[in-house]
């Protein structure tokens, strides 16, 4: 796991900018804003490319814009920076032409080498975004991003545990299983995929020894996909950005080059970890860029001031190209991480808009009675995460084991009362095209208690005190205390709930300091990869430690249906639905047009997509799923612009699954 030395640096290096910051202005108070918004918690950065919760989101919107942005009433992208784009017939190239009035803030023209840059450090590894992942999809952009680390990994510990295990190695080798063991953890099927046939054939067997010269043919195959993967960083370091991948034509043209069609593509290019960023500014003071004195944005407000712990100050920018179709004059957005103060904040006039979980839960049922309160099913799902790394959730069975002794229903009825829908999958309900698979999650405490006991922990006996980390919230508290409770009472475990704050909290899950851990995720796009590449092996956003060569397979030909479709390999094998994904590949053969193709490959990716989340509900369990989000709040009826149900240009109401409301589409009526 990554070491989170570098990112707490970092974190000091801000707090410390920030507090001398907020000193400076405590003398100079400011009238209250036109719009007030309880944010939840301080950000951690307004990086685009280093930023990856809500609260830190909702004000990159509102400072820089993308390529495209999401129209208000719709949330669906519309041009932004990019005044229009095309798609190549294959769908493989897209070509986004810019705005001539599009400025940054300082009044230099937004251009398509600020995009190209902005990309190129998204991926580059020593900015270690968790959201660079989001870009494998572009030619080059994965290997940019992953290929010399990986590299690094098989000249390094890699290479070291088989050299360890080939000097183990008498006249009669060393059992199969220990290779397939060392195989599993280092994920020698993935990265030897391209190796040769006899090299293939001894990884994958299961019975019988492996010989040293064996072993050492498998060091060589090491050795030469760890100098393949650093040939390719190089080519990719080389293009990805200049002249391949996603680079600048002119200064008015970017053009992004697909490996395989990206169906949410556009959503993307308006989601704030593909915002441009100012290469002077970000090159002249690398972590403190994006401070007040410091920043220079390109969205429709202007960071005018930040004061820790109390808030964010934006003010409609004059340089933005769309400036008089912003009706906000400003907006305050307050990190208040306690409910009863956000609380009591709106109810005396002194917010205006307060979404959950930012009002104590105990007073839901007070709450949904007032005109104000909203509420509508959400694209989010709550749960913990176990860390896989260290014992006892390095063991499958005491995740699953946890998993089945916690009671969804009872959560979702007693303690949430709003609707919410129990979680037995990662993936929420009501995403087009796409079937869950069948689940093992479901609450059943003797099947729990008979799990943990072969894992060695009858009655929860040998197991040290573990610890639920949320990040403060009441309601975070309340779950995590009543999910503790039903542990003790139904496997004899002691857990212990305890909270930190934001950043502590990040930090914390990125150095695996934890045992289980609250997370919720909103869904990026209308589509279940947004939750299932969560768990890649490696990616940014993982932080349970836990990979599964299968499971990244999986992912992989979801990518490129059409490639699977040609050849799908072994993969069909693996299936545990072979019939339905070999049913939906026959459909692809005998498809006589280009539309009939391509309806036909999009049910093989949600077949390759449904294959990976049956993975993670039915055996690997990395995590625990409480409950689909119903996203609510309350929002002052003085506020326009508020959609929490969109509305299509047919009319078509459907819920704002994300609980998205860009502050440039807001205004207030005084």
């Amino acid at each position: 796991m990554r070491s989170a030395r570098p990112l707490l640096a970092l974190a000091l290096l801000l707090l410390a900018a920030l507090l001398a910051s907020a000193f400076a202005l405590r003398g100079a108070a400011r009238p209250r804003a036109e719009l007030v918004v309880v944010n939840g918690a301080e950000p951690r950065t307004l990086d685009p490319a280093r930023m990856t919760g809500a609260p830190e989101g909702r004000v990159a919107d509102a400072v820089f814009e993308g390529l495209a942005v999401r129209e208000p009433r719709t949330l669906r992208p519309v041009p932004g920076v990019a005044r229009a784009w095309e798609a190549s017939d294959d769908g493989l190239t897209w070509t986004f032409h810019l705005r001539s009035e599009a400025r940054w803030s300082d009044g230099r023209p937004v251009t398509a080498h600020d995009f190209a840059y902005a990309w190129r450090r998204l991926l580059d590894p020593a900015t270690a975004s968790e959201y660079a992942y989001l870009l494998h999809g572009v030619r080059y952009a994965e290997a940019w991003n992953t290929h010399a680390a990986d590299a690094q990994a098989l000249r390094g510990p890699v290479r070291e545990a088989l050299a360890a295990l080939r000097a183990e190695a008498g006249q009669g080798g060393v059992p199969a299983e220990r290779l397939a063991r060392l195989a599993a953890e280092h994920r020698l099927d993935e990265r030897l995929r391209d190796a040769a046939p006899a090299v293939r054939r001894v990884l994958g067997r299961r019975v019988g020894a492996v010989t040293r010269s064996e072993l050492a043919r498998i060091e060589e195959a090491l050795a030469a996909a760890a100098r393949a993967l650093e040939a390719s960083a190089a080519e990719a370091s080389r293009r990805f950005g200049v002249d391949a991948g996603a680079f600048a034509r002119d200064a008015r043209t970017f053009v992004v080059e697909l490996r395989a069609p990206v169906p949410w593509l556009l959503e993307l290019a308006a989601f704030y970890p593909t915002y441009p960023v100012p290469r002077e500014a970000v090159e002249a003071a690398p972590d403190t860029w994006f401070l007040p004195e410091r920043i220079v944005s390109n969205g429709p407000f202007r960071l005018a001031a930040w004061r820790v712990g109390d808030r964010i100050r934006l003010e409609r920018s004059e340089t933005y190209w769309g400036r008089d179709a912003v009706r906000l004059a400003s907006a305050d957005v307050l990190p208040t991480e306690n409910a009863t103060t956000a609380l009591n904040l709106y109810l005396a006039g002194d917010a205006d808009w307060l979404p959950a979980p930012a009002y104590p839960a105990e007073l839901v049922d007070e709450l949904r009675a007032r005109p104000d309160f909203y509420a509508n099913a959400g694209m989010v799902l709550y749960f913990y995460r176990f860390n896989c790394t260290r014992p006892p959730f390095d063991d499958r069975r005491v995740r699953e084991a946890f998993t089945l002794a916690v009671d969804r229903d009872a959560i979702a009825r007693d303690v949430l009362r709003l609707g919410q829908v129990p979680a037995r999958h990662v993936v929420p309900p009501g995403m087009p095209g796409y079937e869950p698979p069948p689940s093992a999650i479901r609450f059943d405490p003797a099947r729990a208690r008979a799990l943990l006991a072969e894992a060695g922990h009858p009655g929860g006996r040998g197991l040290p005190r573990l610890g639920i980390l949320y990040n403060t919230a009441e309601l975070h508290r309340q779950l995590a205390e009543v999910v503790a409770d039903q542990l003790r009472r139904h496997l004899g475990v002691e857990v212990r709930a305890y909270n930190q704050e934001w950043q502590a909290y990040q930090e914390s899950l990125r150095a695996g300091d934890y045992d289980l851990a609250r997370s919720g995720w909103i869904g990026d796009y209308l589509d279940p990869n947004t939750f299932l590449d969560l768990f890649v092996t490696g990616g940014g956003n993982n932080q349970t430690g836990w990979g599964d060569a299968r499971y990244d397979a999986w992912l992989r030909a979801a990518a490129d249906p059409a490639a699977f479709a040609r050849t799908p390999g072994d993969a069909l094998g693996h299936a545990r639905e072979r019939k339905a994904l070999e049913v939906a590949l026959r459909e692809v053969a005998a498809a006589r047009h280009a539309a009939a193709r391509l309806e036909a490959l999009a049910r093989v990716r949600m077949r390759l997509l449904r294959e990976a989340e049956a993975l993670l509900v039915q055996e690997a369990h990395p995590v625990l799923p409480l409950y689909f989000y119903v996203v609510s709040g309350l929002v002052k009826p003085h506020v326009g612009g508020f959609y929490a149900e969109l509305v299509d240009d047919d009319g078509t109401r459907r819920p704002n699954l994300q609980d998205l409301h860009p502050l440039r589409g807001l205004w207030v009526r005084r």
